[in-house]
């Protein structure tokens, strides 16, 4: 399936998750994309990382939003009317996030890549889009690059948790210096390339857009601009 067609279909999904109120059918779809995403093999690890924010971001909002936070502080009585907001916040984000990771698998990064730059889009538009998948990998390099330095330096980064939140700006502040430092570098090296010289580029490995998928991506946009002027009138 061509990239732009997985983004469609989970960006119109996440449009209809979130106009979805809170009933069983919410809690069915959250839920099933959920354990889609626990019991396949080849999601499970990206599983443990919608876990591990859904959970901290579930007590987060029942500590605020029960009052009991408040009561603790100031006194006030509890008040949990806007609990059932709160949980349909929770499990509408717990779609999207679910669902959004099932498309990263659906949607290779490189093929992602491939076809921005084959589309039909601005030049420029599509290497903003590109631009930070394409030196991901090279932050990563560079990013153990500079924590096995400021090892060697004696900064504690492999010690205790709170330890290595305290010095996170020993790493930060180089990696983001250097990215800095290369923006001439890679505007001279998009100059050397004729870059916006022309349109539109093309690339020799093109993902195959068939028309029925193409024609089903325009559909997917109308149904989802349909949903949100249904939301906004009614």
């Amino acid at each position: 399936m061509h990239p732009f067609t997985v983004l469609t279909i989970w960006l119109v999904g996440g449009i209809s998750t979130l106009l979805i109120p809170l009933n069983y059918l919410l809690v069915a779809v959250s839920f099933s994309l959920y354990g889609l995403l626990f019991f396949c093999k080849r999601t499970r690890a990206r599983a443990k990382y919608v876990t591990w924010i859904m959970l901290p971001m579930a007590a987060g909002l029942w500590l605020v939003h029960s009052g009991w936070l408040a009561h603790w502080l100031t006194g006030q009585p509890v008040d949990g009317n806007a609990m059932p907001g709160v949980v349909a916040l929770w499990l509408r984000l717990l779609a999207v996030m679910s669902g959004g990771q099932i498309m990263l698998l659906a949607m290779p990064t490189r093929r992602f890549i491939r076809a921005l730059f084959a589309s039909r889009l601005p030049i420029s538009f599509a290497y903003l889009m590109a631009g930070p998948l394409l030196i991901a990998e090279q932050l990563r390099q560079q990013l153990a690059a500079i924590h096995e330095a400021q090892l060697a330096r004696g900064v504690p980064l492999d010690e205790g948790w709170y330890q290595r939140l305290r010095y996170i700006p020993a790493l930060i502040t180089p990696l983001v210096m250097n990215e800095i430092n290369e923006l001439s570098v890679r505007g001279a090296a998009l100059d050397m390339r004729a870059f916006r010289l022309h349109r539109h580029r093309v690339t020799l490995w093109a993902p195959p857009d068939p028309i029925w998928q193409q024609r089903g991506r325009y559909c997917l946009l109308i149904v989802g601009l349909i949903e949100l002027g249904v939301w906004l009138i009614w």
